[in-house]
């Protein structure tokens, strides 16, 4: 039977070895869900609609901006007529580019959601003479990529997965720990790498796309469309990359203090370390 001062020395190591392990649980959590956000915006929910990487819409520019971009070249005057008759005879629309949807609204009315643009262009054509919704249709599917994104999140669940068997301890039976189990610690290690590594790409690209696109209907466009790129999609996927990025150091420095340490692979067997060390101090 295991002695009592053992038993204390063994039960302080677990609690907090499993604390460092469920925080670190809680951060990769909170990372799939804000990634899962991010994928899922765009979408029906008032507040998912929010949550977008491209916004257009319509605008008459002032009499400023009319006179400094006076080249009068016929494309200026023919986008000026469209948009200015566009806007005379109906309320001009706004559309919202996610990685999986389009939104769209007259006005300030409910936003319309769907995954297929083409009813909206054929329904919303007279609120639309730019085709907006066709650019912001081809900006979703042609310019941003959301398998980073879906690879992170595979990625995370693996993640958790190792996290999950490091803190499992039983009293009566050897435990696994994140220091003693090598296969385990490399899995975690390579698996929180791999999905800040996605992360990083996933916002550079983002980021560079939107505002890739954003430049060219500004310059494009003579300032009739006006183009912004959604600060809560940049905010979400920065914030989980550093979240993983902290998880993953966390995780490097954690197993090489531990490997320095020689600790043993069985919980019976910690007591006899610890004294050990204690000890040898």
């Amino acid at each position: 039977m295991m002695a009592p001062s053992k038993l204390k020395l063994m039960h302080q190591y677990t609690a907090e070895r499993i604390g460092r392990e469920h925080g670190l649980m809680i951060l990769t959590a909170i990372s799939t869900i804000l990634v899962s956000i991010l994928l899922a915006g765009c979408s029906s929910s008032q507040n998912l609609s929010a949550v977008y990487v491209l916004s257009m819409y319509y605008q008459i520019p002032g009499q400023t901006a009319v006179a400094t971009q006076q080249g009068t070249s016929s494309t200026h005057t023919n986008i000026a007529n469209m948009v200015a008759t566009a806007v005379a005879n109906s309320t001009p629309i706004e559309v919202r580019a996610g990685y999986f949807n389009l939104c769209v609204r007259r006005g300030n009315d409910q936003w319309e959601c769907c995954r297929d643009p083409s009813a909206l262009q054929i329904r919303l054509s007279d609120a639309d003479p730019l085709g907006l919704i066709g650019i912001a249709g081809m900006f979703r599917g042609n310019v941003i990529l959301p398998w980073f994104l879906i690879l992170q999140v595979v990625l995370h669940l693996v993640t958790l997965s190792a996290l999950a068997a490091f803190s499992s301890w039983h009293e009566d039976s050897p435990a696994l720990s994140l220091f003693s189990g090598p296969s385990l610690a490399r899995t975690a290690q390579f698996a929180s790498g791999a999905a800040a590594f996605f992360a990083l790409l996933s916002a550079l690209w983002q980021h560079a796309a939107a505002s890739a696109v954003q430049a060219i209907i500004g310059a494009t466009s003579f300032g009739y469309v006006v183009s912004k790129t959604g600060a809560a999609a940049m905010a979400i996927g920065w914030i989980s990359y550093f979240l993983l990025l902290f998880v993953f150091f966390v995780i490097l420095m954690m197993r090489r203090y531990w490997q320095n340490l020689n600790l043993p692979a069985c919980s019976s067997d910690l007591g006899m370390f610890r004294s050990k060390q204690m000890g040898d101090n």
